[in-house]
């Protein structure tokens, strides 16, 4: 009777095993790095240059329409970041305790990577820092006409970013911190703060290529479970 029970809930709803149930968090995995994410600047709508993602931390079912909720929230942030200015923002409880740490190069190359809070600050804008340089030297003549999203492959950045996992470790390589001084006097924004005025999440998702209906209804099962938990 069970399993006659579970097809027929498959049958209502195909996306049910996409969503979050109330016992299912949708958190960053501790002390490591969810997302980098490249994008050609532009106020409104960057052109996503390059991705690289971490995501077998997260139930396979969950992954694209995470997926996508992490690239629209990482072109949001490298938007709303001033040319030539670093940034920290809070993301939604609903993503649990993270932040995106954001970088725009005076060239016209965002770089954004998504943590859980306990990442250090300073070692995540070294992986930043770091890859951007790195991307200028290697993809020189090819991204600045660019119009589209592309995937540049730059293998040396997806080794950074696999190196980047253990933080500890990712400190021992760089030792930048004469490069970093600006990220000490760095304060933590919300998502809320970066919106002008007028403006709501729900209404840039709606508006957002990146994401599906399936990836807004996850995210607004994931918000309505968050929401429910806080009564207790």
């Amino acid at each position: 009777l069970k399993i006659h029970q579970q097809r027929l809930i498959s049958a209502v709803d195909p996306f049910s095993s996409f969503l979050p149930s109330s016992s299912q968090s949708w958190k960053f995995a501790e002390d490591e790095v969810v997302v980098f994410d490249a994008f050609k600047w532009k106020e409104e709508q960057p052109t996503e240059l390059m991705a690289c993602m971490e995501l077998s931390s997260f139930n396979f079912f969950q992954r694209a329409p995470i997926k996508e909720q992490v690239r629209f929230r990482s072109r949001l942030v490298a938007g709303k970041t001033p040319l030539g200015k670093r940034s920290v923002i809070e993301l939604e409880k609903e993503l649990g305790e993270a932040k995106a740490n954001v970088w725009v190069h005076p060239q016209g190359v965002a770089a954004v990577v998504l943590v859980d809070n306990e990442y250090p600050m300073r070692v995540s804008f070294s992986l930043l820092s770091e890859a951007v340089r790195i991307f200028l030297e290697r993809m020189q003549g090819k991204w600045e006409d660019t119009s589209s999203d592309q995937q540049f492959s730059v293998p040396e950045i997806e080794d950074l970013f696999q190196k980047f996992q253990n933080p500890a470790e990712a400190d021992k390589l760089t030792k930048v911190e004469s490069d970093l001084e600006e990220v000490k006097g760095l304060v933590m924004q919300s998502l809320d703060d970066l919106l002008k005025r007028g403006e709501s999440l729900d209404q840039l998702m709606a508006k957002s290529k990146d994401l599906s209906n399936t990836s807004v209804q996850f995210y607004r099962t994931a918000k309505k479970n968050n929401q429910c938990c806080k009564m207790y």
